[in-house]
This record gives C-alpha cells, sequence and structure tokens, in this order.
C-alpha cells in the first residue's frame, strides 16, 4: 500500500533502530554515549517539527509589525541610522502577514485517506481488466500518470541507502 509515514514516524523509527540493533552491539563507552546523543538530537527534532512551521510564520509577521512600530516610535528622528530604520519598515514591515500552515495531523489524515482510495481504485480496475472492460486500461493510465511523478519526486527526495532496504 501507498503509506505515508511522517517525519516523526521516520525519526521514532531511528530512535528505536539505535536502541534495538546498534546500542546492544556496542562495546565503546563513548561510541555509546555519542548513539544515546543521536538519539537525544533525533528526539529534539521530533519535538520541534509539529510547531516550527507556525512558529516562524507567527515570527514572521511579528518582525514585520516590530519594524514598523520601531519605526513609528522613532517619528521624526534625524541621522542617517533613522532614515535606514525608517527605509526598513518601509520595505521590509510592509511585507503582508504570512497565512498559518496548514494543520499537518489533518493534512496527513486527508492525503493518507486519498492514497487509500486510489489502492482501493486500482484493485477495482484490476478486477475489471480481468473481466475484459478495456476501458479499465485506459483507467489504469490516469491512476498510473499520477503514481508515476509521485513515486519519481520520493525516489529524488528520499535516498534510502542499502542498509535500509528489507526492513520491516
Amino acid at each position: 500500500m501507498n503509506t505515508s509515514p511522517t517525519v516523526d514516524d521516520l525519526l521514532a523509527g531511528l530512535i528505536v533502530a539505535i536502541s534495538d540493533d546498534i546500542l546492544p552491539n556496542v562495546a565503546n563507552a563513548k561510541a555509546a554515549a555519542t548513539a544515546m546523543m543521536m538519539q537525544a538530537v533525533l528526539q529534539s527534532v521530533r519535538q520541534v517539527l509539529p510547531v516550527y512551521h507556525a512558529n516562524i510564520t507567527d515570527e514572521h509577521n511579528q518582525m514585520t509589525r516590530t519594524l514598523r512600530e520601531t519605526a513609528d516610535v522613532l517619528g521624526g528622528a534625524i541621522g542617517p541610522e533613522a532614515d535606514r530604520i525608517r527605509a526598513r519598515a518601509a520595505e521590509l514591515g510592509a511585507r503582508a502577514d504570512l497565512p498559518a500552515p496548514p494543520d499537518q495531523a489533518a493534512t496527513m489524515a486527508a492525503h493518507r485517506t486519498l492514497s487509500e482510495a486510489l489502492w482501493d481504485t486500482i484493485a477495482d480496475l484490476d478486477v475489471l481488466q480481468r473481466a475484459g472492460d478495456h476501458r479499465a486500461d485506459a483507467a489504469l493510465q490516469v491512476v498510473r500518470g499520477h503514481l508515476g511523478p509521485r513515486y519519481m519526486r520520493d525516489v529524488a527526495t528520499v535516498v534510502v541507502g542499502a542498509g535500509m532496504l528489507g526492513r520491516g
């Protein structure tokens, strides 16, 4: 099936693999401590990920307001420094607020529902093809037209080394 593990799922898997597959086989205390520190870093990333884009968006919007307010408070101050502050406020402070990022859990759930629907569609098309309905051949090409580029994007962006193949 076309599953869509979240980044959190992948990081959680790495943490477990370090615990279950690597640490029991590490005899060097310094290497074991390093592996445990790697787990801590991965856990930190897991904690930051759900809020990272929301925080960056919020900070962007706060910074544009801060630039505008700073220039307003300066008012008619004179000098090249005051002019630079007002110029920054006019250029960068005029940027529109960024919209809030979409809810990641809702996006992942919707994606999974649609992926499962495509999987079910392929199974139904297979039955239709076996029954001799040639329209199912053309319909399958439509689904393949979506899946092919999707798989290629995944292959281009997710590097899997030989050591990860076959893990279940």
